[in-house]
Formats: C-alpha cells, structure tokens, sequence
C-alpha cells in the first residue's frame, strides 16, 4: 500500500513539473449561449491549445460575435489563427466579413479588417492602427485582455467559425525547486520504508 502511495506521489510530481496541457474548447456558441456585440463574454486562456467556436447566420439577419479572452501570468500567446468550417467562397468571405482583434496592454488594432482567409494566423497579419508603434500584435502581454470581433457583410450560406489560440509558457507548472523538493522527499521515505522492510 505504502509503495502504491510512494508511486502515485511520484507520478503527480513528474506530471506536475512538466506544464503542458492538450487542446480545450473554452468557449462553445452552441453549448454556452450566443456572443453578443458589445463584448461581455470573457474566458482566461490555457496552455496549449485553446479554441473558441461561433457561428455567423446567412443574412439576412446581420450577426456580430465578439469575446474577450484573458492571457494569465506566464503565458505566451504564440499564434491566432481563423478558420471556417463551413465551405464557402473566399472571395466573399474576405471582402465581406468585418474583423477586429486587438490587446488592452498594447493598444494594437488591425490595419487590414477586410483580408483574413480561413486558416489565416491573424495574430501575424493585424497591425498597428495608431500611435507610433507598428508591427505585429504583441503576444507576451501577460496580463493582457484580448478582444476578438467578427462581423458579416452579406454572407451566404450560413457560416460555422473557429479561433484556435496556441500558448507555451508555464502555467499550472510546479516551481522547478518544489518540483525536486517532491521528488527528493519521495526517495527518501521509499529507501526509508525499504530499510524498514528488511528489518522486520
């Protein structure tokens, strides 16, 4: 039983002190309720892969999705990528869908809102819009609020979305001296428990 224990100890230390995590849906439309236009769904992001889904109706009726998603302490936003999961035409998707991704930290907002394609890493491509900074979306903000707005023009037929937002960092993760304090009082109390057993 001890030894069972000993092994278990062992396994939760090794798994802790590694931080990855797979790929999680943190936001479904579907399941959890429609987005709304002015912003007031907010989700904090995981390690790894994190995906939001949505859906833009044929119009008519006009649709505008938007959320809002948090990057916590020690989490680096790698990549934000757009896709459709619906077959569509591109020509129309890219001249009548209005897109707008932009952080609170960095006060960076998209310069080409008419250009994204399905597949498209948006965290690469958005710019600057004002101030003196240019360049792309700036993506080790910790902290940073990211808000994500898609709006249709004349879309036909109805359209099924997909944010995928790939992070590395190390959430979650045991400190590194914790992590070898764990290990290291764990091989002592299994060498202990072993003397103690030759004893007897």
């Amino acid at each position: 039983m001890k030894s069972k224990w000993l092994g278990l100890m062992l396994t939760a230390v090794m798994v802790s002190s590694t931080g990855t995590a797979s790929a999680a849906v943190i936001y479904d439309e579907s399941v959890s309720g429609d987005l709304d236009a002015i912003g007031s769904t907010n989700v904090d992001l995981g390690l790894g892969v994190n995906e939001i889904l949505g859906s833009i109706p044929g119009t008519p009726p006009a649709d505008s999705d938007r959320i809002k998603f948090t990057q916590v302490a020690n989490l680096v936003v790698d990549s934000i990528v757009l896709s459709f999961t619906s077959p569509f035409d591109p020509a129309r998707i890219g001249t009548q869908f209005n897109l707008d991704l932009h952080n609170d930290q960095a006060n960076l907002f998209d310069d080409n809102f008419l250009t994204a394609a399905s597949g498209a890493d948006i965290s690469a491509s958005f710019f600057d819009s004002f101030g003196p900074e240019t360049g792309p979306l700036v993506t080790t903000a910790f902290g940073a609020i990211w808000d994500f707005q898609i709006s249709p023009g004349t879309v036909f037929p109805y359209q099924d979305w997909k944010l995928t937002i790939n992070t590395s960092g190390s959430i979650g993760a045991v400190p590194v001296p914790a992590a070898a304090w764990l290990f290291g009082s764990a091989l002592l109390a299994l060498a202990g428990w072993n003397r103690r057993r030759e004893r007897g």
